[in-house]
């Protein structure tokens, strides 16, 4: 019994921080409201059965191991019916279809050169991401734009970067503004700290 109990926990918790760094690009970004509530259930679910574990594995009692199955069972039963209710899905895909790239601009500002490019990863699918990458001073910065508010936004390649992005300089150098381009079926324009990596939605305007 107490092998089984090492062994279900040790899994679960693997689970659970695989589940995780999925949902948060494996912690380099902050998480949609779908996804923290998620990531709430996993945290907390995985806290009570270590605990409940660890009593159960010190005491060897067969009544503790039911009740760390059904910890299991019951948030992995949660999760999927979240994910599918905010996604469509019962779990989360784990694999990349495709990326598709604005191609890359150049800007001068505020004494900086700077590149940058709009990445759209797995568009038209529940799992899509949209990435603004940045290179400045040599370093890449990847920060993830909420552009598409579901799957069924549509987009349209781009013949130039400015057709899906444009970056705007503020008087803080950090500080951008971006605005969505004509080739994707939603204007939204957001204020972005390129050393934070924080992201504001600015206005939202989806086109008919």
């Amino acid at each position: 019994m107490r092998k089984f109990v090492v062994v279900i926990t040790l899994l679960y918790v693997a689970a659970v921080a695989a589940a995780m760094g999925y949902l948060s690009d494996w912690f380099r970004e902050g998480l949609a409201l779908g996804e923290s509530v998620i990531a709430t259930t996993l945290a907390l679910s995985a806290i009570a059965t270590v605990i409940v574990a660890v009593i159960a594995y010190w005491k060897d009692n067969e009544w503790l191991a039911v009740v760390l199955v059904a910890i299991i069972l019951g948030s992995g039963w949660y999760v999927g019916k979240t994910h599918h209710k905010a996604y469509g899905e019962w779990f989360p895909s784990f694999t990349s279809a495709e990326v598709e790239t604005s191609g890359t601009a150049t800007l001068n500002a505020n004494g900086q050169n700077l590149t940058y490019r709009l990445e759209l990863h797995n568009p038209g699918t529940v799992t899509h991401r949209e990435y603004l990458v940045v290179t400045r001073g040599g370093q890449e910065r990847r920060i993830r734009l909420p552009v598409f508010d579901d799957a069924r936004s549509g987009y349209v390649s781009a013949k130039s970067p400015g057709d899906w992005i444009v970056l705007h300089p503020t008087e803080d150098a950090d500080v951008f503004r971006a605005e969505t381009g004509r080739f994707l079926f939603v204007r939204k324009s957001f204020r972005v700290n390129l050393r934070t990596g924080e992201v504001a939605v600015l206005a939202s305007k989806s086109e008919s």
